[in-house]
């Protein structure tokens, strides 16, 4: 079962304004964003959200992130397109009517139900490559999310991201699409609607984000 993230921005959406902003920085909208380096310079591997965090030194990585606003990439350069997930830190989660977590931390019920997570290039076209990342490989729950966000989440609120180093592509336009793999439905403790909190078993897919790699130049 394939399902799409588009109800993670509507459940944002729905618990704050501030919090719909916050998706726009990072995730699926429309927020400033970009390199301190000029695109395409073999050092512009420090990209910045709307909200002022740069992502390399937030994560502590040199790869260059695929964001709003950072979507050119130097050819011959890795690359990371991220794909976070974030659930209620409090003691007091809420579920749906009838959802039992396999765990009683909302986090770790996600994490013991990822299997995977796919990384689709140039979906839908002849080129298109799937590479598939176990949660051990890329999956980081060290930064919560109100470091992504700052001012827009709790302090210390969980936030479980994957960060997949991929290989340099051909020079040309592209796209990428996260999608996370579960072995049962899970849902983050925010809300009893199912539709607001919880993510299928099977596969559910991000947003496909066009990118550009270019030549770098001096």
């Amino acid at each position: 079962m394939r399902s799409s993230h588009h109800h993670r921005v509507i459940r944002v959406l729905v618990r704050s304004s501030a919090l719909f902003l916050a998706s726009l920085a990072f995730g699926a909208g429309a927020a400033s964003a970009g390199r301190t380096d000029p695109p395409g310079h073999r050092d512009a591997n420090h990209c910045v959200t709307g909200l002022g965090v740069d992502l390399n030194e937030l994560f502590g990585v040199s790869d260059q992130f695929l964001a709003r606003g950072c979507n050119v990439v130097s050819a011959g350069e890795h690359w990371i397109r991220s794909a976070e997930w974030i659930t209620n830190g409090s003691d007091d989660p809420v579920y749906p009517a009838g959802y039992v977590p396999a765990r009683p931390a909302p986090i770790e019920d996600f994490l013991s139900k990822l299997i995977a997570v796919k990384i689709v290039v140039d979906g839908g076209t002849r080129q298109q490559q799937t590479y598939v990342f176990s949660p051990g490989q890329v999956e980081r729950t060290d930064v919560t999310a109100d470091q992504l966000q700052p001012g827009l989440w709790d302090p210390g609120t969980p936030m479980a991201i994957a960060l997949p180093r991929m290989a340099p592509v051909s020079v040309g336009p592209h796209t990428s699409e996260p999608i996370l793999v579960l072995s049962a439905k899970h849902c983050d403790g925010f809300f009893t609607d199912e539709a607001r909190s919880c993510l299928p078993a099977g596969e559910t897919s991000y947003v496909a984000r066009p990118f550009q790699v270019v030549e770098p130049t001096p």
